[in-house]
């Protein structure tokens, strides 16, 4: 028969157990006899040492494990208090960013609203170049129009002729007074009034006029001078008085406007001297005086005249024109102002006329 097997879990136990003896130490009462009390007593204190030492061992370990727990505590708070800080500061940057942010957005928005308002005013002075261009353009177009509504009167105007250089004018005037003397005749304080009211008793006089292109606006303006003789000059009506022989000289202006093909439309001003030659009762008034032995000439009576006219001139030819004027003329004459003692008598005598003269001049003009 074949023998059985020795089991493999069985061999495996043996082989540990030779191994174990071979390596634990035997018992020291096995392997020796028993020794005295002083190696017994040398081996407590040895143990004893050995487990001081042990102990003090453990107790710097322990030593060295609370300082490396202390040093590793206060790492941990230093880190802490490290990353405490670093957050501390992140915080303080992240605000700083923050506030930079804010101030960007408000240095933006202010930005925005100058820019805004900037546009505003932009606006403003491009609507206000627009109202000036506009009002430059329809001041432009209003001169256009006017320029030419200028050049179609100018058209519709026949055109100007130039004036003659030398125009001497005879003229027939009828013409209606309303006048007044004033007088008084003073002996000794004692005064007589002498004034009255008078119309002329004469409705006619005659003109001569000479005339030439003024330096300026010759085209149309002229000036001259005349002469106009009223002849024996007194009053009409229920009281009958002759100055004498009344005769002007005056300088005159006139402007003349074209009206049609061959017409004028003329507005004249003149203005100059009356020379009155005494005669009649005038003269009787002055030897009555004279011989009473008062000093009183018998010489021409000075005065002035302004007058006013309008009428038209009609071109019959280059060198024939008739003319028709109305007219307004104011006259002064101053006849006596004397003051003086006659054998003891003192007399003063004080006469002048003033009067409206109102009338119709027809005439012709030659042009040389």
């Amino acid at each position: 028969m074949r023998p059985s097997p020795v089991p493999p879990l069985l061999w495996k136990a043996l082989l540990t157990a030779v191994l174990l003896c071979s390596v634990l130490p035997a018992p020291v009462e096995a392997q020796a006899p028993a020794k005295a009390p002083t190696q017994s007593k040398s081996s407590a204190s040895s143990k004893a040492k050995a487990k001081t030492k042990a102990k003090a061992k453990t107790k710097a370990k322990a030593k060295t494990k609370a300082k490396a727990k202390a040093e590793e505590l206060e790492k941990r708070q230093a880190q802490e208090k490290l990353q405490a800080e670093q957050k501390a500061l992140e915080e303080q940057k992240a605000q700083e960013q923050a506030k930079a942010r804010e101030q960007e957005k408000a240095l933006a928005q202010e930005k925005a609203r100058e820019q805004e308002k900037a546009r505003e005013q932009e606006k403003a002075k491009a609507l206000e170049r627009a109202r000036e261009q506009a009002k430059a353009e329809e001041e432009a177009r209003a001169r256009v129009q006017a320029r030419a509504q200028e050049q179609a009167k100018a058209k519709a105007r026949p055109p100007e002729k130039p004036q003659s250089p030398l125009r001497i004018g005879l003229g027939l005037d009828f013409y209606t007074e309303s006048s007044h003397l004033s007088g008084e005749q003073l002996i000794n304080g004692a005064r007589r009034d002498e004034s009255f009211d008078y119309s002329s008793a004469s409705l006619l006089s005659a003109t001569l006029t000479l005339s030439f292109p003024a330096p300026i606006a010759s085209q149309r303006t002229r000036i001259g001078a005349g002469l106009r003789a009223l002849g024996n000059y007194g009053t009409g009506g229920d009281r009958q008085f002759g100055f004498g022989v009344l005769n002007q000289m005056f300088v005159s202006g006139e402007y003349g406007l074209p009206v049609a093909k061959q017409v004028e439309a003329l507005f004249g001003l003149r203005g100059g001297l009356s020379l009155l030659i005494p005669g009649k009762e005038l003269s009787d008034e002055i030897q009555r005086l004279r011989d009473d032995d008062v000093d009183v000439w018998n010489v021409p009576r000075l005065g002035w005249l302004l007058g006013l006219s309008v009428g038209g001139r009609w071109h019959f030819s280059t060198h024939f024109a008739a003319r028709a004027d109305l007219f307004g003329q104011l006259e002064k004459l101053y006849l006596f102002r004397t003051s003086q003692e006659v054998n003891g008598v003192n007399v003063d005598k004080n006469w002048s006329t003033f009067g409206l003269r109102l009338g119709l001049t027809l005439g012709i003009e030659f042009a040389l």
